[in-house]
Protein backbone atom coordinates (compact mmCIF):
# COMPACT_ATOMS: atom_id res chain seq x y z
CA UNK A 1 0.00 0.00 0.00
CA UNK A 2 2.84 2.22 0.45
CA UNK A 3 3.91 1.42 -3.15
CA UNK A 4 0.09 2.51 -4.75
CA UNK A 5 0.13 5.41 -2.12
CA UNK A 6 2.94 6.74 -4.14
CA UNK A 7 1.88 6.08 -7.35
CA UNK A 8 -1.47 7.19 -6.68
CA UNK A 9 -0.22 11.36 -8.21
CA UNK A 10 1.28 10.22 -11.37
CA UNK A 11 -0.42 6.50 -12.51
CA UNK A 12 -4.02 6.66 -10.86
CA UNK A 13 -4.95 3.98 -13.10
CA UNK A 14 -2.09 1.42 -12.06
CA UNK A 15 -3.24 2.39 -8.62
CA UNK A 16 -6.67 1.51 -9.04
CA UNK A 17 -5.69 -1.87 -10.52
CA UNK A 18 -3.20 -2.64 -7.61
CA UNK A 19 -5.67 -1.96 -5.24
CA UNK A 20 -8.20 -4.04 -7.20
CA UNK A 21 -5.70 -6.85 -6.85
CA UNK A 22 -5.35 -6.91 -3.06
CA UNK A 23 -7.18 -9.55 -0.99
CA UNK A 24 -9.21 -7.94 1.09
CA UNK A 25 -9.17 -11.10 3.24
CA UNK A 26 -5.81 -10.41 3.66
CA UNK A 27 -6.21 -7.13 5.47
CA UNK A 28 -5.51 -6.86 9.11
CA UNK A 29 -6.59 -4.33 12.21
CA UNK A 30 -8.97 -1.28 11.98
CA UNK A 31 -6.16 0.82 10.87
CA UNK A 32 -4.98 -1.65 7.74
CA UNK A 33 -8.56 -1.76 6.42
CA UNK A 34 -8.81 1.83 7.10
CA UNK A 35 -6.08 2.54 4.80
CA UNK A 36 -6.86 0.16 2.18
CA UNK A 37 -10.80 2.05 1.96
CA UNK A 38 -9.22 5.49 1.90
CA UNK A 39 -6.64 4.74 -0.89
CA UNK A 40 -9.37 2.86 -2.72
CA UNK A 41 -11.46 5.97 -2.64
CA UNK A 42 -8.59 7.94 -3.85
CA UNK A 43 -8.61 6.08 -6.51
CA UNK A 44 -12.08 5.91 -7.51
CA UNK A 45 -12.29 9.66 -7.63
CA UNK A 46 -9.10 10.52 -9.36
CA UNK A 47 -9.82 7.88 -12.13
CA UNK A 48 -13.68 9.89 -12.57
CA UNK A 49 -15.17 6.99 -11.16
CA UNK A 50 -18.34 9.03 -9.28
CA UNK A 51 -18.84 7.17 -6.16
CA UNK A 52 -22.55 7.62 -4.88
CA UNK A 53 -22.16 5.14 -1.61
CA UNK A 54 -20.51 4.78 1.25
CA UNK A 55 -19.22 1.52 1.42
CA UNK A 56 -16.06 1.58 0.30
CA UNK A 57 -14.84 5.22 2.42
CA UNK A 58 -17.10 3.76 5.47
CA UNK A 59 -13.68 2.02 7.27
CA UNK A 60 -11.84 4.91 7.07
CA UNK A 61 -14.32 7.38 8.45
CA UNK A 62 -14.98 4.87 11.15
CA UNK A 63 -11.54 5.07 12.44
CA UNK A 64 -9.38 7.95 10.67
CA UNK A 65 -11.80 10.45 11.95
CA UNK A 66 -11.25 9.32 15.89
CA UNK A 67 -7.68 7.77 15.49
CA UNK A 68 -5.97 9.29 12.43
CA UNK A 69 -3.90 12.13 12.19
CA UNK A 70 -4.31 15.21 10.93
CA UNK A 71 -3.53 14.65 7.19
CA UNK A 72 -5.39 11.44 7.74
CA UNK A 73 -8.31 13.16 9.21
CA UNK A 74 -8.66 15.78 6.28
CA UNK A 75 -7.93 13.35 3.33
CA UNK A 76 -11.00 11.08 5.03
CA UNK A 77 -13.30 14.50 5.08
CA UNK A 78 -12.52 15.28 1.52
CA UNK A 79 -13.76 11.64 0.13
CA UNK A 80 -16.03 11.75 1.91
CA UNK A 81 -17.53 15.29 0.97
CA UNK A 82 -16.80 14.17 -2.53
CA UNK A 83 -18.59 11.16 -1.91
CA UNK A 84 -21.82 13.84 -0.89
CA UNK A 85 -20.92 15.46 -4.17
CA UNK A 86 -21.33 13.29 -6.11
CA UNK A 87 -24.71 11.64 -5.23
CA UNK A 88 -25.88 15.55 -5.04
CA UNK A 89 -26.02 16.38 -1.21
CA UNK A 90 -24.45 19.69 -1.45
CA UNK A 91 -24.83 20.52 2.00
CA UNK A 92 -23.33 17.43 3.34
CA UNK A 93 -20.51 18.02 1.14
CA UNK A 94 -20.23 21.61 2.36
CA UNK A 95 -20.15 20.28 5.65
CA UNK A 96 -17.54 17.85 5.51
CA UNK A 97 -15.46 20.28 3.18
CA UNK A 98 -15.66 22.73 6.08
CA UNK A 99 -14.74 20.35 8.86
CA UNK A 100 -11.64 19.64 6.43
CA UNK A 101 -10.67 22.92 6.11
CA UNK A 102 -10.80 23.28 9.86
CA UNK A 103 -7.68 21.21 10.53
CA UNK A 104 -4.53 22.34 11.83
CA UNK A 105 -0.82 20.96 11.24
CA UNK A 106 -1.41 19.52 8.10
CA UNK A 107 1.24 18.68 5.56
CA UNK A 108 -0.66 17.20 2.40
CA UNK A 109 -0.69 20.86 0.40
CA UNK A 110 -1.89 19.14 -2.58
CA UNK A 111 -5.01 18.09 -0.83
CA UNK A 112 -5.83 21.43 0.62
CA UNK A 113 -5.48 22.99 -2.72
CA UNK A 114 -8.30 19.96 -4.31
CA UNK A 115 -10.50 20.61 -1.07
CA UNK A 116 -10.17 24.55 -2.49
CA UNK A 117 -11.27 23.76 -5.70
CA UNK A 118 -13.84 21.77 -4.55
CA UNK A 119 -15.81 24.51 -2.06
CA UNK A 120 -15.06 26.37 -4.94
CA UNK A 121 -18.14 23.96 -7.48
CA UNK A 122 -20.43 24.14 -4.08
CA UNK A 123 -20.01 28.36 -4.27
CA UNK A 124 -20.30 28.79 -8.12
CA UNK A 125 -23.47 26.39 -7.58
CA UNK A 126 -24.77 28.80 -4.83
CA UNK A 127 -23.67 32.02 -7.57
CA UNK A 128 -21.54 32.74 -4.73
CA UNK A 129 -19.06 34.03 -7.10
CA UNK A 130 -16.50 36.23 -4.41
CA UNK A 131 -15.88 32.66 -2.59
CA UNK A 132 -15.79 30.67 -5.87
CA UNK A 133 -12.84 33.29 -7.15
CA UNK A 134 -11.06 33.34 -3.38
CA UNK A 135 -10.82 29.30 -3.29
CA UNK A 136 -9.66 28.94 -7.02
CA UNK A 137 -7.22 31.68 -6.41
CA UNK A 138 -5.67 29.91 -2.91
CA UNK A 139 -5.52 26.45 -4.89
CA UNK A 140 -3.42 28.40 -7.63
CA UNK A 141 -1.02 29.04 -5.73
CA UNK A 142 -0.53 26.06 -3.92
CA UNK A 143 -0.25 24.23 -6.86
CA UNK A 144 2.25 26.91 -8.49
CA UNK A 145 4.79 26.59 -5.14
CA UNK A 146 4.12 21.94 -6.24
CA UNK A 147 5.77 23.16 -9.50
CA UNK A 148 1.49 21.64 -10.41
CA UNK A 149 1.27 24.30 -13.58
CA UNK A 150 -1.88 22.60 -15.34
CA UNK A 151 -3.76 22.58 -12.22
CA UNK A 152 -2.13 26.43 -11.45
CA UNK A 153 -3.38 27.31 -14.93
CA UNK A 154 -7.08 25.85 -14.75
CA UNK A 155 -7.39 27.29 -11.18
CA UNK A 156 -6.54 31.05 -12.78
CA UNK A 157 -8.94 30.41 -15.69
CA UNK A 158 -11.64 29.60 -12.99
CA UNK A 159 -11.18 32.61 -10.69
CA UNK A 160 -10.83 35.08 -14.56
CA UNK A 161 -13.95 33.31 -15.29
CA UNK A 162 -15.59 34.29 -12.25
CA UNK A 163 -14.32 37.74 -12.14
CA UNK A 164 -15.95 38.23 -15.56
CA UNK A 165 -19.33 37.37 -14.68
CA UNK A 166 -18.95 39.11 -11.44
CA UNK A 167 -18.18 42.10 -13.60
CA UNK A 168 -15.05 42.96 -11.75
CA UNK A 169 -12.90 44.76 -14.77
CA UNK A 170 -9.99 45.41 -12.57
CA UNK A 171 -9.50 42.06 -11.20
CA UNK A 172 -9.83 40.32 -14.28
CA UNK A 173 -7.24 42.59 -16.02
CA UNK A 174 -4.42 41.16 -13.38
CA UNK A 175 -6.02 37.53 -14.15
CA UNK A 176 -6.29 37.95 -17.21
CA UNK A 177 -2.45 39.16 -17.78
CA UNK A 178 -1.79 36.08 -15.21
CA UNK A 179 -2.84 33.32 -17.55
CA UNK A 180 -1.22 35.07 -20.76
CA UNK A 181 2.30 34.58 -18.97
CA UNK A 182 1.35 31.20 -17.78
CA UNK A 183 0.40 29.95 -21.24
CA UNK A 184 2.99 31.99 -22.81
CA UNK A 185 5.19 29.59 -20.27
CA UNK A 186 3.37 26.62 -20.77
CA UNK A 187 2.31 27.08 -24.60
CA UNK A 188 0.45 23.46 -24.29
CA UNK A 189 -1.74 24.72 -21.86
CA UNK A 190 -3.60 27.18 -24.10
CA UNK A 191 -6.89 24.97 -23.90
CA UNK A 192 -7.35 25.54 -20.10
CA UNK A 193 -7.97 29.34 -20.80
CA UNK A 194 -10.06 29.31 -24.14
CA UNK A 195 -13.48 30.10 -22.38
CA UNK A 196 -11.97 32.39 -19.92
CA UNK A 197 -10.61 34.41 -22.49
CA UNK A 198 -13.48 34.49 -24.43
CA UNK A 199 -15.65 35.78 -21.46
CA UNK A 200 -12.85 37.86 -21.15
CA UNK A 201 -12.64 40.01 -24.44
CA UNK A 202 -16.29 39.43 -24.97
CA UNK A 203 -16.88 41.53 -21.75
CA UNK A 204 -14.49 43.76 -21.98
CA UNK A 205 -12.89 43.85 -25.53
CA UNK A 206 -13.30 46.31 -28.20
CA UNK A 207 -15.30 45.57 -31.02
CA UNK A 208 -12.38 44.63 -33.10
CA UNK A 209 -10.83 42.43 -30.21
CA UNK A 210 -14.41 40.82 -30.06
CA UNK A 211 -13.84 40.63 -34.02
CA UNK A 212 -11.19 38.69 -33.66
CA UNK A 213 -11.97 36.66 -30.86
CA UNK A 214 -15.23 35.17 -32.86
CA UNK A 215 -13.13 34.51 -36.12
CA UNK A 216 -11.00 32.41 -33.96
CA UNK A 217 -13.27 30.63 -32.05
CA UNK A 218 -16.01 30.63 -34.90
CA UNK A 219 -16.22 26.65 -35.11
CA UNK A 220 -16.21 25.72 -31.12
CA UNK A 221 -19.53 24.35 -31.24
CA UNK A 222 -19.07 21.76 -28.87
CA UNK A 223 -18.71 23.67 -25.78
CA UNK A 224 -21.95 25.36 -24.28
CA UNK A 225 -20.43 28.13 -22.32
CA UNK A 226 -18.14 29.11 -25.55
CA UNK A 227 -20.95 29.10 -27.37
CA UNK A 228 -22.92 31.72 -24.73
CA UNK A 229 -19.89 33.78 -24.87
CA UNK A 230 -19.78 33.54 -29.17
CA UNK A 231 -23.38 34.16 -29.03
CA UNK A 232 -23.25 37.42 -26.19
CA UNK A 233 -19.80 38.77 -28.46
CA UNK A 234 -22.14 38.43 -31.59
CA UNK A 235 -25.12 40.70 -30.35
CA UNK A 236 -22.58 43.24 -28.73
CA UNK A 237 -21.30 43.70 -32.20
CA UNK A 238 -24.88 43.90 -33.60
CA UNK A 239 -24.88 40.74 -35.41
CA UNK A 240 -28.54 39.70 -34.50
CA UNK A 241 -29.35 36.59 -36.84
CA UNK A 242 -25.67 35.31 -36.47
CA UNK A 243 -26.09 35.44 -32.31
CA UNK A 244 -29.14 33.92 -32.49
CA UNK A 245 -28.12 30.88 -34.89
CA UNK A 246 -25.29 30.18 -31.94
CA UNK A 247 -28.10 30.09 -29.51
CA UNK A 248 -30.59 27.77 -31.18
CA UNK A 249 -27.81 25.71 -31.61
CA UNK A 250 -26.83 25.54 -27.42
CA UNK A 251 -28.19 22.35 -25.82
CA UNK A 252 -28.48 22.93 -22.21
CA UNK A 253 -30.31 21.73 -19.40
CA UNK A 254 -32.18 23.40 -17.19
CA UNK A 255 -30.51 22.41 -13.80
CA UNK A 256 -27.54 23.94 -15.43
CA UNK A 257 -25.81 27.04 -13.64
CA UNK A 258 -25.52 28.51 -17.03
CA UNK A 259 -29.07 28.38 -18.09
CA UNK A 260 -30.10 31.49 -16.24
CA UNK A 261 -27.59 33.24 -18.35
CA UNK A 262 -28.49 31.55 -21.37
CA UNK A 263 -32.22 32.73 -21.01
CA UNK A 264 -31.02 36.38 -21.03
CA UNK A 265 -28.94 35.86 -23.66
CA UNK A 266 -31.65 34.49 -25.39
CA UNK A 267 -34.50 37.31 -24.62
CA UNK A 268 -32.13 39.66 -25.72
CA UNK A 269 -31.07 38.86 -29.62
CA UNK A 270 -34.45 37.94 -29.96
CA UNK A 271 -35.72 41.25 -28.69
CA UNK A 272 -33.48 42.88 -31.50
CA UNK A 273 -34.74 40.06 -33.72
CA UNK A 274 -38.33 41.79 -33.25
CA UNK A 275 -39.83 37.89 -31.71
CA UNK A 276 -41.62 39.54 -28.95
CA UNK A 277 -43.98 36.48 -28.61
CA UNK A 278 -40.90 34.00 -27.90
CA UNK A 279 -39.09 36.69 -25.89
CA UNK A 280 -42.20 36.83 -23.58
CA UNK A 281 -41.96 33.08 -22.94
CA UNK A 282 -38.44 33.48 -22.08
CA UNK A 283 -39.26 35.91 -19.73
CA UNK A 284 -42.07 33.90 -17.84
CA UNK A 285 -39.72 30.69 -18.07
CA UNK A 286 -36.86 33.19 -16.63
CA UNK A 287 -38.90 34.68 -13.85
CA UNK A 288 -40.11 30.69 -13.15
CA UNK A 289 -36.46 29.91 -12.98
CA UNK A 290 -35.04 32.39 -10.91
CA UNK A 291 -37.33 31.92 -8.32
CA UNK A 292 -36.88 28.04 -8.29
CA UNK A 293 -33.49 28.70 -7.61
CA UNK A 294 -34.00 31.25 -5.04
CA UNK A 295 -36.27 28.81 -3.17
CA UNK A 296 -33.73 26.39 -3.42
CA UNK A 297 -30.90 28.62 -2.32
CA UNK A 298 -33.30 29.70 0.43
CA UNK A 299 -34.89 26.28 1.58
CA UNK A 300 -31.71 24.42 1.00
CA UNK A 301 -29.30 24.67 4.05
CA UNK A 302 -26.38 24.81 1.79
CA UNK A 303 -26.69 28.30 1.01
CA UNK A 304 -26.22 29.40 4.89
CA UNK A 305 -23.81 26.53 5.93
CA UNK A 306 -21.01 28.52 5.68
CA UNK A 307 -22.63 31.35 7.07
CA UNK A 308 -23.58 29.64 9.72
CA UNK A 309 -20.31 28.54 10.31
CA UNK A 310 -19.12 32.03 10.27
CA UNK A 311 -21.77 33.03 12.77
CA UNK A 312 -20.87 30.60 15.17
CA UNK A 313 -16.77 32.08 14.69
CA UNK A 314 -18.77 35.50 15.05
CA UNK A 315 -20.17 34.75 18.29
CA UNK A 316 -17.52 32.47 19.54
CA UNK A 317 -15.33 35.81 18.92
CA UNK A 318 -18.23 38.03 20.81
CA UNK A 319 -18.21 35.42 23.57
CA UNK A 320 -14.46 35.72 23.85
CA UNK A 321 -15.33 39.81 23.38
CA UNK A 322 -17.14 39.59 26.35
CA UNK A 323 -14.96 37.45 28.41
CA UNK A 324 -11.84 39.98 27.20
CA UNK A 325 -13.89 42.55 28.99
CA UNK A 326 -15.10 41.06 32.13
CA UNK A 327 -11.35 40.06 32.43
CA UNK A 328 -10.47 43.22 31.94
CA UNK A 329 -12.86 44.72 34.66
CA UNK A 330 -11.98 41.88 37.18
CA UNK A 331 -8.04 42.79 37.08
CA UNK A 332 -9.18 46.30 37.32
CA UNK A 333 -10.91 45.59 40.47
CA UNK A 334 -7.85 43.40 41.35
CA UNK A 335 -5.20 46.12 40.82
CA UNK A 336 -8.04 48.46 42.27
CA UNK A 337 -7.36 45.91 45.52
CA UNK A 338 -3.77 45.63 44.90
CA UNK A 339 -3.05 49.22 44.90
CA UNK A 340 -5.03 49.49 48.39
CA UNK A 341 -2.89 46.65 50.07
CA UNK A 342 0.04 48.08 49.15
CA UNK A 343 -0.63 51.51 50.81
CA UNK A 344 -1.90 49.97 53.57
CA UNK A 345 0.97 47.36 53.61
CA UNK A 346 3.21 50.91 53.55
CA UNK A 347 1.09 52.35 56.16
CA UNK A 348 1.95 48.98 58.16
CA UNK A 349 5.47 48.84 57.19
CA UNK A 350 6.30 52.34 58.46
CA UNK A 351 4.93 51.67 61.39
CA UNK A 352 5.93 48.66 62.38
CA UNK A 353 9.67 49.51 61.17
CA UNK A 354 10.44 50.99 64.67
CA UNK A 355 9.00 47.63 66.71
CA UNK A 356 10.66 45.51 64.39
CA UNK A 357 14.32 47.78 64.96
CA UNK A 358 14.09 47.11 68.54
CA UNK A 359 12.94 43.69 68.41
CA UNK A 360 16.48 43.19 66.16
CA UNK A 361 18.44 45.20 68.52
CA UNK A 362 16.98 43.33 71.40
CA UNK A 363 17.73 39.78 69.27
CA UNK A 364 21.71 41.17 69.10
CA UNK A 365 21.71 41.97 72.35
CA UNK A 366 20.50 38.56 73.40
CA UNK A 367 23.09 37.02 70.60
CA UNK A 368 26.08 38.78 72.01
CA UNK A 369 25.06 36.92 75.55
CA UNK A 370 24.45 33.42 74.00
CA UNK A 371 27.51 34.11 72.42
CA UNK A 372 29.48 35.08 75.29
CA UNK A 373 27.58 32.00 77.37
CA UNK A 374 29.14 29.84 74.48
CA UNK A 375 32.58 30.50 75.07
CA UNK A 376 31.78 29.69 78.73
CA UNK A 377 30.18 26.79 77.45
CA UNK A 378 33.68 26.23 75.37
CA UNK A 379 35.64 27.11 78.21
CA UNK A 380 33.94 24.35 80.56
CA UNK A 381 33.98 21.77 78.53
CA UNK A 382 37.54 22.17 77.64
CA UNK A 383 38.43 22.07 81.10
CA UNK A 384 36.14 19.12 81.57
CA UNK A 385 38.02 17.61 79.05
CA UNK A 386 41.28 17.68 80.78
CA UNK A 387 40.07 16.46 83.73
CA UNK A 388 38.38 13.74 81.62
CA UNK A 389 42.12 13.29 80.55
CA UNK A 390 43.73 13.39 84.11
CA UNK A 391 41.18 10.69 85.13
CA UNK A 392 41.76 8.76 82.69
CA UNK A 393 45.26 8.89 83.07
CA UNK A 394 44.87 7.82 86.46
CA UNK A 395 42.36 5.10 85.54
CA UNK A 396 45.16 3.53 83.61
CA UNK A 397 47.88 4.09 86.10
CA UNK A 398 44.89 2.27 88.78
CA UNK A 399 44.34 -0.93 86.06
CA UNK A 400 48.34 -1.11 85.98
CA UNK A 401 48.31 -1.26 90.11
CA UNK A 402 45.22 -3.38 90.18
CA UNK A 403 46.55 -5.76 87.61
CA UNK A 404 50.38 -6.24 89.67
CA UNK A 405 48.06 -6.70 92.56
CA UNK A 406 46.63 -9.61 91.38
CA UNK A 407 49.33 -11.22 89.84
CA UNK A 408 50.59 -10.92 93.53
CA UNK A 409 47.82 -11.97 95.07
CA UNK A 410 47.99 -15.27 92.88
CA UNK A 411 51.41 -16.27 93.34
CA UNK A 412 51.46 -15.23 96.90
CA UNK A 413 47.96 -16.54 97.90
CA UNK A 414 48.32 -20.16 96.63
CA UNK A 415 45.62 -21.02 99.15
CA UNK A 416 42.74 -19.21 97.86
CA UNK A 417 39.50 -21.17 96.96
CA UNK A 418 39.15 -21.80 93.16
CA UNK A 419 36.54 -19.74 92.48
CA UNK A 420 38.10 -16.65 94.04
CA UNK A 421 41.11 -17.18 91.67
CA UNK A 422 39.33 -18.05 88.49
CA UNK A 423 37.79 -14.55 89.05
CA UNK A 424 40.85 -13.51 89.66
CA UNK A 425 42.46 -14.81 86.47
CA UNK A 426 38.86 -13.61 84.69
CA UNK A 427 40.10 -10.10 85.86
CA UNK A 428 43.85 -10.46 85.05
CA UNK A 429 42.86 -11.62 81.38
CA UNK A 430 40.86 -8.53 80.99
CA UNK A 431 42.93 -5.86 82.55
CA UNK A 432 46.25 -7.69 80.14
CA UNK A 433 43.55 -6.70 77.04
CA UNK A 434 42.72 -3.25 78.16
CA UNK A 435 46.53 -2.43 78.70
CA UNK A 436 47.32 -3.96 75.37
CA UNK A 437 45.27 -2.08 73.88
CA UNK A 438 45.67 1.87 75.49
CA UNK A 439 49.18 0.15 74.13
CA UNK A 440 49.07 -0.69 70.91
CA UNK A 441 45.49 1.43 70.25
CA UNK A 442 44.30 -1.83 68.52
CA UNK A 443 40.73 -2.87 69.18
CA UNK A 444 41.54 -6.49 68.87
CA UNK A 445 43.33 -7.02 71.68
CA UNK A 446 40.10 -5.72 74.13
CA UNK A 447 38.00 -8.89 72.41
CA UNK A 448 38.13 -11.05 75.72
CA UNK A 449 37.08 -7.95 77.33
CA UNK A 450 33.82 -7.62 74.87
CA UNK A 451 33.33 -11.48 75.82
CA UNK A 452 33.56 -11.16 79.57
CA UNK A 453 30.56 -8.24 78.70
CA UNK A 454 28.43 -10.48 76.93
CA UNK A 455 28.92 -13.49 79.40
CA UNK A 456 28.09 -10.52 82.27
CA UNK A 457 24.79 -9.97 80.83
CA UNK A 458 24.60 -13.45 81.01
CA UNK A 459 25.07 -14.17 84.56
CA UNK A 460 25.14 -10.86 86.46
CA UNK A 461 24.08 -12.30 89.80
CA UNK A 462 27.27 -14.82 89.71
CA UNK A 463 29.59 -12.17 88.22
CA UNK A 464 28.54 -9.29 90.89
CA UNK A 465 29.05 -12.04 93.76
CA UNK A 466 32.54 -13.35 92.17
CA UNK A 467 33.64 -10.18 91.43
CA UNK A 468 33.08 -8.58 95.30
CA UNK A 469 34.86 -11.93 96.29
CA UNK A 470 37.40 -11.23 94.48
CA UNK A 471 37.88 -7.63 95.82
CA UNK A 472 37.66 -9.13 99.11
CA UNK A 473 40.63 -11.29 99.14
CA UNK A 474 42.52 -8.43 96.55
CA UNK A 475 41.77 -5.51 98.73
CA UNK A 476 40.41 -6.20 101.56
CA UNK A 477 41.41 -2.85 102.98
CA UNK A 478 39.56 -0.97 100.43
CA UNK A 479 36.64 -3.66 101.14
CA UNK A 480 36.37 -3.21 105.15
CA UNK A 481 36.47 0.60 104.50
CA UNK A 482 33.18 0.17 102.36
CA UNK A 483 31.74 -2.01 104.67
CA UNK A 484 32.97 0.50 107.95
CA UNK A 485 30.42 3.23 105.83
CA UNK A 486 27.49 1.50 106.05
CA UNK A 487 27.38 0.24 102.28
CA UNK A 488 24.83 -2.77 101.52
CA UNK A 489 25.88 -5.74 100.13
CA UNK A 490 24.29 -4.75 96.63
CA UNK A 491 25.81 -1.26 97.35
CA UNK A 492 29.29 -3.12 97.85
CA UNK A 493 28.84 -4.93 94.62
CA UNK A 494 27.85 -1.84 92.83
CA UNK A 495 31.05 0.17 93.91
CA UNK A 496 32.97 -3.34 92.61
CA UNK A 497 31.51 -2.64 89.38
CA UNK A 498 33.46 0.61 89.12
CA UNK A 499 36.56 -1.22 90.55
CA UNK A 500 36.89 -2.99 87.87
CA UNK A 501 36.95 -0.37 85.29
CA UNK A 502 32.97 0.22 84.06
CA UNK A 503 31.83 3.84 83.61
CA UNK A 504 28.64 5.19 85.39
CA UNK A 505 26.47 4.40 81.92
CA UNK A 506 27.69 1.21 81.54
CA UNK A 507 27.21 0.37 85.12
CA UNK A 508 23.82 1.28 84.67
CA UNK A 509 23.37 -0.49 81.31
CA UNK A 510 24.80 -3.65 83.51
CA UNK A 511 22.25 -3.99 86.16
CA UNK A 512 19.26 -2.74 85.03
CA UNK A 513 17.66 -0.03 87.36
CA UNK A 514 15.68 2.46 87.02
CA UNK A 515 16.68 3.61 90.57
CA UNK A 516 20.39 3.43 89.35
CA UNK A 517 20.78 7.24 90.32
CA UNK A 518 19.10 6.81 93.44
CA UNK A 519 21.81 4.29 94.08
CA UNK A 520 24.41 6.46 93.25
CA UNK A 521 23.19 8.77 94.83
CA UNK A 522 22.94 7.27 98.52
CA UNK A 523 26.47 5.81 97.90
CA UNK A 524 27.54 9.19 97.35
CA UNK A 525 25.98 10.26 101.01
CA UNK A 526 27.20 7.18 102.96
CA UNK A 527 31.04 7.53 101.28
CA UNK A 528 30.83 11.39 101.43
CA UNK A 529 32.13 11.89 98.44
CA UNK A 530 31.83 15.88 97.53
CA UNK A 531 29.50 17.01 95.14
CA UNK A 532 32.34 18.44 93.13
CA UNK A 533 33.59 14.97 92.08
CA UNK A 534 31.23 14.01 88.59
CA UNK A 535 31.71 10.62 88.50
CA UNK A 536 32.10 7.90 90.87
CA UNK A 537 34.31 5.50 88.99
CA UNK A 538 37.52 8.02 89.34
CA UNK A 539 36.48 8.06 92.88
CA UNK A 540 36.44 4.69 93.71
CA UNK A 541 39.69 3.54 92.01
CA UNK A 542 41.16 6.46 93.42
CA UNK A 543 40.38 5.43 97.18
CA UNK A 544 40.66 1.76 96.41
CA UNK A 545 44.67 2.71 95.48
CA UNK A 546 44.92 4.81 98.14
CA UNK A 547 43.70 1.87 100.68
CA UNK A 548 45.32 -0.73 98.37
Amino acid sequence: MDNIENLMEIHPDSSLILLEAIDKSRLRGDREKARYALLMSMAYDKNYIDKTEFDVIQPAVDYYLKHGSPDEKMRTYYYQGRIYQNSGDDDSAMTSFIKASELNCISDSLLLARLLVAKGILYYKQYKLNNFIENNLMAAKIYGAKGKYVNEIKCYSKALDGAVVSDLRQRSDSLMKVCSELVDMHPECSQYTIYSSIAYTIYFGSDSDMREVLDKYDDFTDDTDVMLNIANGYSKIGEWNTALAYIDNVDIAEDDPSYLKYLLTKIHVLENVGDYREVIDLYVEYIEKLEDVHDYLITHDLLFLDKRHELEIKNLMEIQKRDDTIRRNTFGIIFLLITGALIYNRYRFVRTKRKLAEEENAKLKLMQENLVRSKEKIELEKVAAELELENLKLEKIQLEREQSNLKELLNMQTGLPLPVRNTIKERLDILNSLLAKEISENDSYAKPYKKWIESIHKNRDEFMNSTKLAFSASHPVFMNHLISHGLTEDEIKYICLYAIGLRGKEVGEYIQLKRHYNVSSAIRKKLGIDEHETNIGPYVRRLMNELG
